[in-house]
């Protein structure tokens, strides 16, 4: 019917090239004056201006309370850098704020932009490629990837929220820390790298009050806007008045909001509906058959699915074991679920939901944050992709669900990722002349680091945190490399990784601890067994030469 109406003349039709940045390619951008900075600003933008002129490889790490005082004096850097006919790359974590960086910097910039991340199909990926070996693009923006951008006169290197796990590849080949490559990368070609963050890294503040990189401090919050006042509500009490996943407190601040016109913003790391699906009667637990984990509940599909292979399954209503039908029961709960709740509470309210599930088309991320800062829903609920930099005015409620939780994963970092995704959420209300309030709901309030980052108190938790770090060798005293052996035979590779260490001993010189043989966290997946062991060290180098002569 469509290709009548066209030969009709009653449609127009119209062959137009896919590509990345149509969502903004067509908008208007009014060129933005450049804003007036004060003495700090000032003599940290000095610092990087006078490092690009000499192609001088300075190495400043930044660390701010306010992300405009991050969007001034970085677009000042890059504007510096394209008058001295340099190029610059501008790594942002998430391809959600990829977005927000683009309308700023085409609201400043009239030079072409280049945009790299690993959801732009391949020809639009061979098209940028193009532009930037050509030269026509001398600002690159993307994910960890953007890295690798072939960009000539290479003289600006900046990460945004540096310290973020994003920037670090694990689950393929190759492996490597973006920022890592971002350092070295910049001391080959003698440009400047700028490391951006409020929570930096530990092991990032600890080489910039070392002299290893040059400590920028921009402290004061920009024109009216002040902290957000934070209160931490004790589930553990709280659970014996209500069953519901909301205390009392942010029911009524989500009303109020909701009453002023004011929006809310709700945090919580976990997608889905329920977490988990268990047996009440034989304790079975359901499970991926391709990986050692459980499966997550999916109530708009209705099915279980593996959130590490992609594998899914109907619901079941007898238990495999014992074949009981009275006793299955859904346990935890994730975004999906707390949506639901909260239009059962509160029925005229409207809600968007950003988490992966909700991400999967191209543009989803862009529609989605137009339509909440464009005031199309009065809550936004999802995972830790919407509390990592943006900005919307009107937020000035941010609910912090369940978080606490990871401060049980066994991983020394544990609790500097709790504290900053914490802070930044923190840092999401209150952003204009509106005050901001938080509400963290925690089963451990009295924990240090949840009472810290409510008072985004970074220099306390830092100096907590390193003697910790000091005390039982981690880094940055040391250096760490983790060795995993994986096979479809379980026994195999257990087997293999012990062979491996204990020649490793008999290889490696003093110095150098290693770790016992033990299933990695996720100890199958897609099906292949994994095992690992850890190294920790102070030559990493001699490590790696050594590794290659025993393997």
């Amino acid at each position: 019917p469509i290709d009548s109406l066209v030969r009709k003349k009653v449609f127009i039709s119209k062959k137009v090239l896919a590509d990345e940045t149509d969502i903004l390619k067509n908008a208007e951008f009014f060129q933005t004056k450049p804003k007036k900075l004060n003495n700090d600003q000032k003599v940290s933008l000095d610092k990087i201006v006078e490092s690009v002129k000499k192609n001088i490889n300075l190495k400043p790490t930044y660390f701010w309370n306010n992300r405009k005082w991050q969007n001034r004096n970085l677009s000042k850097a890059i504007q510096k850098a394209l008058a001295l006919n340099k190029s610059a790359i501008m790594m942002v974590p998430e391809i959600a704020l990829t977005s927000q960086t683009i309308e700023r910097f085409r609201s400043r910039f009239k030079e072409k932009i280049a945009i790299i991340h690993h959801k732009r199909s391949s020809g639009e990926k061979t098209k940028e490629w193009e532009n930037i070996l050509s030269g026509k693009a001398k600002i690159v923006i993307g994910a960890r990837s953007s890295i690798f951008a072939p960009i000539k006169d290479l003289g600006l290197i900046i990460l945004d929220e540096e310290h973020d796990q994003s920037y670090k590849q694990t689950d393929e080949m190759p492996s490597y820390n973006a920022k890592h490559l971002a350092i070295m990368r910049a001391k080959f070609s003698n440009a400047t790298v700028v490391l951006g963050s409020a929570t930096p890294s530990i092991e990032s503040y600890y080489n910039a009050i070392n002299k290893k990189y040059t400590l920028n401090i921009l402290s004061k919050r920009i024109g009216k806007s002040n902290l957000a006042q934070v209160k931490i509500i004790n589930m553990k009490e709280e659970i014996k008045k209500s069953k519901s996943y909301f205390s009392n407190d942010l029911l009524e601040a989500i009303k109020q909001r909701h009453e002023k016109g004011e929006q809310t913003l709700i945090f919580l790391n976990r997608r889905g509906y329920n977490t988990s699906l268990h047996c009440l009667d034989c304790s079975y637990v359901f499970k991926c058959k391709h990986c050692d984990i459980t499966l997550t509940y999916h109530k708009k599909e209705n099915i279980l699915s593996c959130h590490s292979c992609g594998f899914k399954t109907h619901t079941a209503q007898n238990c495999p074991e014992c074949k009981s039908s009275e006793y299955i029961k859904y346990k935890g709960f994730g975004t999906e679920h707390i949506q639901s709740a909260l239009h059962a509470i509160f029925p005229n309210i409207k809600t968007i939901r950003i988490d992966r599930d909700t991400t999967t088309q191209k543009h989803s991320h862009e529609t989605l944050f137009k339509q909440f800062k464009s005031g199309k829903a009065d809550v936004l609920i999802g995972t830790q992709m919407i509390v990592k930099g943006l900005h919307f005015p009107s937020v000035t409620l941010v609910g912090i669900l369940n978080t606490d939780g990871a401060l049980n994963i066994p991983d020394f970092r544990s609790s500097e990722t709790v504290f900053q995704l914490v802070t930044q959420a923190c840092g999401r209300a209150g952003r204009s002349t509106l005050p901001g309030e938080v509400i963290i709901q925690s089963y451990m309030p009295e924990n240090d680091t949840i009472k810290l980052a409510s008072h985004q108190d970074y220099l306390s938790f830092y100096k907590t945190e390193i003697e910790n770090r000091k005390l039982f060798g981690y880094p940055p005293f040391t250096q760490m490399a983790k060795i995993v052996i994986a096979s479809q035979d379980e026994k195999k590779a257990g087997h293999y990784a012990n062979f491996f260490r204990d020649k490793l001993i008999k290889n490696l010189t003093s110095g150098y601890k290693i770790h016992p043989v033990l299933p990695s966290g996720r100890a199958k997946v897609k099906d292949v067994f994994r095992f690992q062991f850890l190294i920790r060290g102070k030559n990493m180098p001699l490590l790696s030469s050594i590794l290659d002569k025993v393997k």
